[in-house]
């Protein structure tokens, strides 16, 4: 049987709040395997973003155990983690986190100045990524010179350029209008086909419904799981 690229076992995070704990995730259970397109659904408040830290090596858990591509996470060096973040997870974040004097083609760049490529190795993949996305014609302009949809196609570039294990997004359409997130998730799409593993985070049930599967959380548990039209 095919390996779990993710799995989160009996995960629970809590934090001290004067002298009483609060639970923000608790025995949190899933795996996500090469190739899925899953996405994580719940309100306000029902711990998602505090799963997709955990998930994207930001945090980890207070109890329990997260393993990515065979490691359990909790055994790595910071160094190590670091290098998990910049070369196994593509980021997509809800306002892009763009940096604001650097062209699209070089905020796509970014992650591999990180990684130690070369200057026209970084040019040829950053422009791949821009092409797969739809922005050729757009590498030279400012953040503020694109619209929400393109500085969003921008982050999803920047995010697949060190052809990561999993693209994790949370709330990837949060900032833009119903017809610009539908274009992106249509993207998100075409990429799943591609063979890129997704995990979207989302309180939209129109958004998840273009996963594989959705995962439904409340409270800070898991409480349902059902198949997307992308199954």
């Amino acid at each position: 049987m095919t390996e779990p690229l993710m799995a989160l076992e009996r995960v629970c995070k809590w934090y001290p709040v004067g002298s009483e704990r609060l639970t923000v995730l608790q025995d949190v259970s899933f795996a996500v395997y090469p190739g899925e397109f899953v996405s994580i659904m719940g309100p306000s408040g029902s711990g998602k973003s505090t799963l997709m830290h955990i998930l994207g090596c930001l945090d980890q858990p207070s109890s329990g155990r997260y393993v990515l591509r065979g490691r359990p996470v909790d055994g790595l060096t910071g160094d190590e983690l670091a290098r998990v973040r910049n070369r196994e997870i593509g980021f997509v974040f809800q306002n892009f986190h763009l940096l604001p004097r650097m062209t699209a083609l070089r905020n796509v760049e970014l992650p591999l100045v990180y990684a130690g490529v070369a200057r026209e190795e970084r040019r040829r993949r950053a422009l791949a990524r821009l092409e797969e996305v739809g922005l050729r014609d757009r590498i030279s302009h400012l953040p503020n010179e694109l619209s929400g949809g393109q500085k969003q196609r921008v982050a999803i570039a920047r995010a697949l350029v060190n052809k990561p294990a999993i693209l994790l997004a949370d709330e990837p359409t949060g900032a833009l209008d119903t017809r610009t997130g539908r274009e992106i998730m249509g993207i998100f799409t075409e990429l799943h086909q591609r063979g890129v593993t997704i995990v979207v985070i989302t309180h939209d049930p129109g958004v998840a419904s273009f996963a594989q599967r959705i995962l439904h959380m409340l409270d800070g548990r898991l409480v349902g799981e059902e198949r997307g039209r992308g199954a």
